[in-house]
Parts: structure tokens; C-alpha cells; sequence
């Protein structure tokens, strides 16, 4: 008695049978283990740099800080620091 080699349809019927089954093993484990745990870095800010202090402020404000003052000028200050921008000198 002679034994058939299996087709190629049912290999396919098996391996499909076998990714299914360890993308649910998987999704198992990964839902049993909670959620992922992410370090919190340090906030950023230095105790000596006010503008820093200030945009973490602005920060913690969230959308109130659109209509904040300070918060704006803390911004056009940032921007000025970054782009370099050096006021005019008078007298030129």
C-alpha cells in the first residue's frame, strides 16, 4: 500500500490553520499581559532658564493658552531664541 503525498491545497488549508492559529495565541498573551509599560523621562526644564518654566506652563494650560498673554509672549520669545532673530540696533 502506497502513501499519497498530501496536496497542495490542503499544505494551504494547514499553514493558514497555523498563522491563524498563533496570531490568536499571540493576541492572547499580548492582551493577558496588559498594557505596555513606557518610562517617563524627566521634564526638561531647567530651574534656572525662566523661559523654559514658562513654556511648560503654557504646555500644562492645553488650549487656554491661545488666549493666555504670557503664554504668547512666552512663545514669540521662544521663536525669537530659535530663529536667532537679533533686534534692530538703534542708531544705524
Amino acid at each position: 500500500m502506497r502513501v499519497r503525498p498530501p496536496s497542495l491545497k490542503v499544505i494551504g488549508r494547514v499553514a493558514a490553520f497555523a498563522f491563524v492559529t498563533a496570531a490568536i495565541v499571540l493576541a492572547a498573551i499580548q492582551a493577558r499581559s496588559g498594557p505596555a509599560r513606557h518610562d517617563t523621562a524627566p521634564p526638561l526644564t531647567s530651574g534656572r532658564d525662566p523661559l523654559a518654566l514658562a513654556l511648560a506652563r503654557c504646555q500644562a494650560l492645553g488650549p487656554a493658552a491661545e488666549q493666555d498673554a504670557d503664554c504668547q509672549a512666552t512663545w514669540a520669545e521662544n521663536r525669537r531664541r530659535f530663529f536667532n532673530d537679533q533686534p534692530a540696533a538703534e542708531g544705524r
